[in-house]
């Protein structure tokens, strides 16, 4: 793109699409840069499991107590899911970091003006809740946090179709 055209596209942008697609920059750089960090420290040492799973097993312990039997099914999911996220460290991480990547070449696609990034954002949406099902056990994902993957997703992909009409 030249100079002029890019003014003129930034001119008619609607400021909707600017708010969408600086969250999505915010969010999905961050997320590459938090993943890149990761990948450089690597997974957990089985130390620090053993010290978490400790952890966990105390306040799994105190729900039982207390009656709050929801509570102590989440929480060992959520520590079953832990485990098997350090197991499948690089797997897990290559696969986000490629999501986030693709996430924001979409909003980058949507700044610029193209329905394609549409499109692809309701893919990287998509790859988002369901990538975790490549390398957890879908038995320790709790119920919550697909859900909220979902809702989220979709309200994304509903504000970003408030826009395609200026897309092409």
């Amino acid at each position: 793109m030249n100079e002029t055209t890019d003014k003129q596209l930034t001119e008619k942008r609607p400021n909707f699409l600017k708010v969408l697609c600086i969250l999505t920059f915010i969010s999905t750089g961050l997320g590459i840069i938090s993943t890149i960090f990761q990948l450089l420290f690597g997974p957990k040492s089985e130390e620090i499991m053993r010290i978490e799973k400790v952890a966990l097993a105390s306040q799994i312990s105190e729900m039982k107590d207390l009656g709050i039997d929801l509570m102590v099914d989440m929480l060992d999911k959520i520590g079953n899911m832990s485990y098997q996220l350090n197991e499948n460290f690089y797997l897990a991480h290559l696969i986000g970091l490629l999501t986030a990547s693709l996430g924001l070449y979409s909003a980058l696609k949507m700044w610029h003006g193209f329905k394609f990034g549409f499109k692809l954002y309701t893919l990287y949406s998509l790859l988002a809740v369901i990538g975790i099902y490549l390398y957890i056990s879908p038995s320790n994902i709790p119920s919550f946090v697909i859900i909220f993957n979902l809702l989220f997703s979709a309200l994304f992909i509903f504000l970003y179709s408030r826009n395609l009409h200026w897309m092409k």
